[in-house]
């Protein structure tokens, strides 16, 4: 576990080591913090190495815990590729797709409450209702389904399987709504990328099954995003041409709009306080959600970041993570999301890949 020697005072006095002396020896207990009042972090690790974890910081950025989970379960290793982070009630669920798993923790402690494998193949992102949970499964080959599980007792419900692939998930005005297409490539070089469809689907959250597929536009590229705001699901696609942002009726399948021809190729989307931030390869946009036209210029352009992997907007701030060469430590740079502005950084662990408001 490292910590970064520059800490908040509240949380250098909850990181205090309690010593219980008996006649026979010393007992050191784990350090208590609560991690429900700040980011967490997902650390995805190697692919075939167990280096995946979490780092937590605290809302004010003075405090930084890399390792929590291994802290926290008698230094028990998580696994590898920790792909995302659900949060539900008191707990946090950690999706890894290597080992096929699902870890729950308590949300305030980081102590392992169950681990959940039943029908997981290459486990991809979760999304909650009120009284259950759904993990896409997708391993690129025969798998492309979803599976349904109960909040209560963790027991598998059911599984809907889909055509071409089972990627993002969210929940938007209590319904699930799944990213069906993605991506694929040539398999000579230089191995260019093309989409698999432009479909995203509807699930009635009642009754487990498929309400509508929706079929975007042909000539709007690959879908690369989706995400959910305000009762809505919001879906990017782009290509060398542009990008397009769809925002979807979660009831009828119906979507609107917004057309980013001056900016192709963004990768990333994210809302926060009724603004779009995207990211293309190198710079990051905002723009008001009922803009109708694009921004001329990016709020700001990253330099010296090798690879940017992670990317989130908290509360006004912007997270960035440079994943570097994937087997050492990453660099998070924190952003003002309304000038841009550079706040802080600090090293994670290896390959960081998501941060969550606890």
């Amino acid at each position: 576990m490292k910590i970064r020697k520059i800490l908040s005072l509240a949380f250098a006095s909850a990181l205090l080591f309690n010593v219980a002396c008996s006649d026979d020896d010393f007992v050191t207990e784990t350090p208590q913090v609560d991690y429900a009042n700040g980011i967490i972090i997902a650390n995805e690790g190697g692919f075939t190495t167990p280096t995946s974890d979490v780092s937590y910081a605290t809302n004010d950025l003075g405090g930084i815990q890399n390792g929590i989970y291994s802290a926290n379960n008698n230094k028990e290793i998580l696994g590898n590729v920790l792909q995302t982070i659900g949060f539900k009630g008191e707990n946090a669920y950690l999706v890894l797709n290597s080992p096929n798993k699902i870890e729950i923790v308590n949300k305030h402690t980081f102590k392992k409450q169950a681990t959940v494998t039943s029908n997981l193949v290459n486990p991809r992102y979760i999304a909650f209702t009120g009284t259950q949970y759904y993990i896409t499964n997708n391993d690129f080959g025969t798998v492309k389904k979803l599976n349904v599980y109960n909040v209560s007792d963790n027991s598998f419900v059911k599984s809907i399987n889909f055509d071409r692939s089972a990627e993002k998930v969210v929940e938007a005005g209590g319904n699930i709504i799944v990213q069906t297409d993605g991506v694929t490539y040539d398999t000579t070089a230089p191995y260019a990328e093309h989409p698999t469809g432009h479909t995203v689907t509807i699930i009635n959250a009642s009754s487990n099954t498929v309400s509508t597929t929706v079929t975007l536009p042909s000539t709007s590229g690959i879908i690369r995003d989706l995400v959910s705001y305000n009762g809505f699901a919001y879906v990017l696609s782009s290509d060398d041409a542009g990008s397009y942002i769809y925002k979807i009726n979660p009831s009828t399948g119906t979507y609107t709009t917004t057309t980013l021809t001056t900016i192709p190729q963004v990768q990333k989307l994210r809302i926060d306080s009724d603004k779009f931030y995207f990211v293309d390869y190198s710079k990051v946009y905002s723009m008001n959600i009922n803009a109708t036209t694009a921004p001329t210029a990016p709020l700001l352009t990253t330099t010296g970041i090798t690879s940017l992997y992670g990317f989130n907007v908290i509360d006004g701030r912007l997270y960035i993570s440079d994943a570097k060469n994937f087997s050492s430590d990453s660099k998070v740079y924190v952003y003002n999301a309304n000038n841009g502005a550079q706040l802080t950084t600090f090293n994670t662990g290896i390959a960081t890949n998501g941060f969550y408001k606890n």
